[in-house]
């Protein structure tokens, strides 16, 4: 027999809320139970979308990957300025959330990525891809601010990538513990102090 026709909309509103239990609860503090009630779907409506409590956080993980690449997308389809800039503003955004309630880091990755990396292989995947696309992104956004003049470019941009996205997850788990976007900030100085082009390298870039 076949199952019924899926409502994506139905769908993406589970994965809204997995998303913020996740958050929250971590996985293994969410059961099933919450997640129908938050929901408020019936268990079989809820496995005709997802096939497991594991295959439903994979597609958490998945979703909330999209969504963070499309608000990445849209910022740098709407703002101005130099590539530099409108990373440090976008990034100025995350931090301003996270200060307004710092125990509930929005990086969903980051938060699930100690719980549950290495518990089967279908997480390490999810886990492994959305870290390459995410450094993948950086280091092309590195290059466009490069070119630009406004990043050094005596470093290689994909090392410089990566030391951003490790250095950002640790900043963000320290600022779950401390309770305080302090990490957050002093990570992203060092950071893009590190990385800018020296004065001279920049104006005759842009000259």
């Amino acid at each position: 027999m076949n199952r019924p026709k899926r409502n994506e909309h139905n769908r993406e509103t589970i994965l809204e809320k997995g998303m913020e239990l996740f958050n929250q609860r971590g996985y293994h503090g969410t059961g099933i139970k919450e997640i129908l009630d938050a929901c408020q779907v019936p268990k079989g409506s809820f496995y005709n979308y997802f096939e497991s409590k594991e295959q439903f956080a994979v597609d958490v993980l998945n979703y909330h990957h999209d969504q963070e690449n499309a608000k990445w997308q849209h910022h740098f389809a709407t703002t101005e300025g130099r590539r530099l800039q409108q990373i440090r503003e976008m990034i100025n955004s995350f931090v301003d959330g996270y200060e307004q309630d710092p125990n509930l880091c929005g990086c969903l990755l980051t938060n699930l990525m100690g719980e549950v990396g290495n518990l089967s292989e279908s997480f390490r995947k999810v886990i492994q891809a959305s870290s390459e696309e995410v450094i993948s992104c950086i280091t092309e956004d590195l290059v466009v601010a490069q070119q630009e003049g406004d990043v050094r470019t005596d470093m290689p941009v994909d090392v410089m990538a990566k030391l951003f996205w490790d250095s950002w997850q640790g900043a963000l788990l320290r600022t779950k513990v401390n309770g305080s976007t302090q990490p957050l900030q002093e990570t992203v100085d060092t950071l893009f102090t590190l990385f800018k082009a020296p004065d001279g390298a920049s104006q005759e870039n842009n000259a």
